[in-house]
């Protein structure tokens, strides 16, 4: 029995805790899982798979497997749980969801956009995007004939009509038919990405390649800044403050263009095509 403790991190760096479950599946392992966003192995394919059963955690035949991030934060997510699984030779692979036949159903018969634009409170500004004419964009978007929705928990920070997702199994849900995902980088984009879904994803002070394995379907927009990826410089940190401005004031990496967006935008397309 391999028994794995995630530290609590957000919604997408647990997913990439996935493909290491998958791993010792694949050999034949029982895999018991204590996490806080169980919903991520929700209809997982094998039954020798556990999720926050206590009783399995006792009596242990081997020490459980501690997966967190920030010893190493310059390193890819997987990577370091891979590490720390003592399989450095397992291969670096996108996580998979697995969604029932409910969750499959068109539930928008339009082909349409998704935008995950949650706004950060102000210690965290630099997670957020700024700069951007959002009514420009949609309206580029409606011109190819699509709908474009937001998603959010609360109806704040709203520029697209809104659908309510309190719950990540319904972020899956919605994604899995949608044309197009734009937003942070967040747990959405992780689901976007799994799924295949094109998307524009902002990044400010993290390092897109300790996110994302490859860009493939995939356009990160990140500005220049003298500090480039500051958020990876401090271990055991959820990132640093911008040295640059204010914690009410847009770092320099998190500013974006309207054009970069639509070029984004039409580089997926024709990717697509």
């Amino acid at each position: 029995m391999k028994t794995l403790l995630v530290q609590n991190r957000g919604f997408g760096d647990v997913m990439w805790t996935e493909p290491i479950v998958r791993h010792f599946l694949s050999e034949q392992e029982k895999v018991s899982i204590f996490t806080s966003y169980p919903c991520i192995f929700d209809n997982y394919p094998n039954q020798n798979l556990y999720i926050n059963q206590m009783e399995k955690l006792l009596p242990l035949q081997e020490a459980p497997i501690s997966l967190q991030l920030g010893e190493k934060p310059q390193m890819h997510l997987l990577e370091c749980f891979r590490e720390q699984a003592g399989i450095p030779n397992m291969e670096l692979s996108l996580p998979q969801i697995h969604l029932s036949t409910e969750e499959k159903k068109r539930k928008i018969e339009k082909p349409y956009a998704i935008l995950h634009l949650d706004f950060y409170h102000h210690s965290v500004n630099f997670r957020n995007v700024y700069g951007i004419n959002w009514r420009e964009i949609i309206s580029h978007l409606q011109e190819k004939g699509w709908e474009v929705y937001q998603i959010s928990p609360q109806n704040d920070h709203l520029v697209a009509p809104w659908i309510p997702t309190p719950d990540f199994r319904e972020v899956m849900s919605l994604l899995y038919h949608s044309n197009l995902f734009i937003g942070l980088d967040s747990g959405p984009s992780h689901i976007a990405s799994s799924l295949q879904i094109p998307s524009v994803i902002f990044f400010g002070s993290v390092n897109p390649q300790f996110r994302h394995l490859n860009q493939h379907k995939k356009v990160f927009l990140q500005s220049p800044c003298s500090f480039a990826n500051c958020y990876h410089e401090v271990p055991m940190q959820f990132g640093q403050p911008c040295r640059l401005v204010s914690e009410r004031e847009a770092p320099p990496c998190c500013i974006q263009k309207t054009d970069s967006v639509i070029l984004a935008i039409e580089s997926l397309l024709q990717e697509k095509l």
